[in-house]
């Protein structure tokens, strides 16, 4: 959808009828979520360089990474797959996916740790068919508010220029995850559209 289709009547009224068809199949509950993208021609924002990023070979390093992000996430669809399955499920879930059903290379995936040697979190830089994606991007709770996110999503995109020849690099956030909107935007990514995602609940 462009990213102003509630002020476009003729977006709302091709929805409108979709919209119906879909609840009416069972598939009543609304996620809607920011489709970002970034250009060899934004540019590369600077590294700030309070990061060391590793990289870690051990999936069971990542599923622990993963469980504990889901605290307070704004991650809409882990966090309520997680309260159903439980935290370390959906964490080996989505280090699952991730691994075995995007087309991106394992090996660049990266753990974020402080000068004092702290994990403070991590960047899943990947890859779907048609483009090279921002697969995941975490701080864990008690170093949120740093400013760590930015150094993160800097890292995944750089990998990705550099790894993947990356001209292009698409991303999506929930709408609801506004700290991770306004991450994307000071790197340089561009709000092009917003997905609509229909569920049963």
């Amino acid at each position: 959808m462009p990213g102003d289709w509630r002020e476009r009547a003729d977006v709302v009224s091709a929805l409108s009828w979709r919209r119906e068809a879909v609840t009416r199949a069972g598939l009543g509950t609304l996620l809607e979520r920011l489709r970002f993208e970034w250009t060899a021609a934004d540019g590369l924002a600077e590294p700030g360089g309070e990061l060391e990023f590793r990289a870690e070979s051990d999936d069971a390093v990542f599923v622990d990474l993963f469980s504990r992000v889901l605290s307070e996430s704004l991650d809409t669809t882990s966090t309520r797959e997680a309260a159903r399955v439980g935290s370390a499920e959906q964490a080996r879930q989505d280090v699952a996916h991730l691994r075995d059903l995007m087309v991106g290379d394992r090996s660049w995936w990266r753990v974020a740790v402080n000068r004092d040697g702290e994990t403070v979190g991590f960047g899943i830089p990947s890859a779907n068919l048609s483009f090279p994606v921002v697969g995941y991007l975490g701080v864990l709770p008690e170093y949120r508010g740093r400013g760590y996110v930015d150094a993160i999503l800097v890292e995944i995109t750089r990998i990705l220029v550099a790894e993947a020849d990356a001209t292009t690099i698409r991303a999506d956030t929930d709408l609801v995850n506004e700290p991770m909107a306004a991450a994307f935007l000071r790197a340089g990514y561009r709000n092009h559209a917003r997905r609509l995602v229909f569920s049963a609940g």
